[in-house]
């Protein structure tokens, strides 16, 4: 029995067809799809038929290899069960997060291995807040609070009585900052649902000119199409973090900054570059962005601006990448889908 072969039995069809979980079967050696069911039709955004004829890892957002795909069809064929979580990018340009647990499965005495999948985009966006939360209250709130303590300790009439309440005032307004921080990167899950059809190029120009005309010194440029996509308010705040951040935390003798936008016609999405000729983003920085969702990584450092961007872009089916971070240039890339042609 070959893959383009394979079906189940009415009754079976039926079975998984009602299931609230997206099911794949593969071709035990090629990872081939053989049948997938209505609801991983939804996820992926592929019709069945479609399925049955692309490689599955080419939706991948370059967290899956084909090597290690076939490895883990394999082995589930071995009867070893593989369980992990990656990327897809979906025709209309989304991109979401799913999770897919291999089983063999043998039909007619022929070997396959079955994919139960899972949509867990709100899953992982609600992890990466209460790491983000838990990062603020155990770092930065237990830091300022230390600063206030230890200066109640040393507080006296000598003369260090005025920088020992210069601190503490400090620390204390560093807390209520975060208190806000806190609101907003709750308020990220409650505000998102309702988007609107935004014109990229005004939404970026807004920014610029708010920045060119209170930084005249640095060398600004805007190179953007009329492009659309679905977004809340909240994405004009993720581009204002990126813009601020390439502002404040550069020189602004001979800093250049870039702002631009393209379409990627072939994804169905939009490439959204600030580049900037500044100095390159620390690593303490940027390593919890780009690398891993483990708070641990963030014990060091103090910024959570980059968090909230990545959140937000998240949250819009999109990507938040780091393309170049260098002595000459830094390039962060936001990739999201267009919004539907009207």
């Amino acid at each position: 029995m070959t893959s383009s072969s394979f079906e189940f039995d009415d009754e079976a069809d039926q079975f998984y067809s009602s299931l609230e979980v997206g099911v794949t079967v593969h071709d035990s050696t090629t990872g081939d799809i053989c049948y997938a069911n209505e609801y991983a039709e939804d996820v992926y955004g592929y019709p069945a038929e479609k399925l049955r004829t692309i490689d599955i890892v080419d939706v991948s957002t370059d967290s899956l290899s084909k090597s290690k795909f076939i490895k883990q069809i394999r082995a589930a064929a071995a009867g070893h069960p593989q369980q992990f979580e990656w990327r897809v990018t979906r025709p209309s340009g989304e991109i979401l997060w799913i999770e897919m647990r291999l089983s063999e499965l043998s039909v007619e005495d022929q070997s396959y291995v079955i994919a139960v999948i899972q949509n867990i985009d709100d899953y992982k966006m609600k992890l990466r807040h209460f790491y983000l939360l838990n990062r603020i209250i155990r770092h930065n709130f237990r830091n300022k609070l230390q600063i206030v303590s230890g200066g109640f300790s040393q507080i006296d009439t000598r003369s260090n009585g005025n920088k020992v309440f210069d601190q503490m005032r400090r620390a204390i307004a560093e807390l209520v900052r975060l208190t806000s921080w806190v609101n907003k990167i709750t308020s990220l899950t409650g505000d998102e649902k309702n988007t609107d059809r935004v014109n990229v190029h005004t939404l970026l120009e807004a920014e610029v000119e708010k920045y060119r005309s209170n930084y005249p010194d640095i060398n600004w440029e805007l190179a953007s199409e009329n492009l659309y996509i679905d977004a809340n308010p909240l994405l004009q705040k993720a581009f204002h973090e990126l813009i601020d951040n390439a502002v404040r935390h550069n020189a602004h003798e001979d800093l250049a900054i870039t702002v631009s936008a393209s379409e990627n016609v072939a994804d169905q999405q939009i490439n959204i570059q600030i580049i900037d000729t500044g100095e390159p983003i620390p690593d303490i920085e940027i390593a919890p962005l780009l690398n891993s969702d483990e708070p641990d990584q963030l014990k060091h450092g103090d910024k959570i601006g980059l968090w909230e961007v990545q959140t937000i872009v998240n949250r819009h089916q999109g990507i938040l990448k780091l393309k170049e971070n260098n002595a000459e240039r830094k390039v962060i890339e936001v990739t999201l889908p267009l919004a539907d042609p009207k």
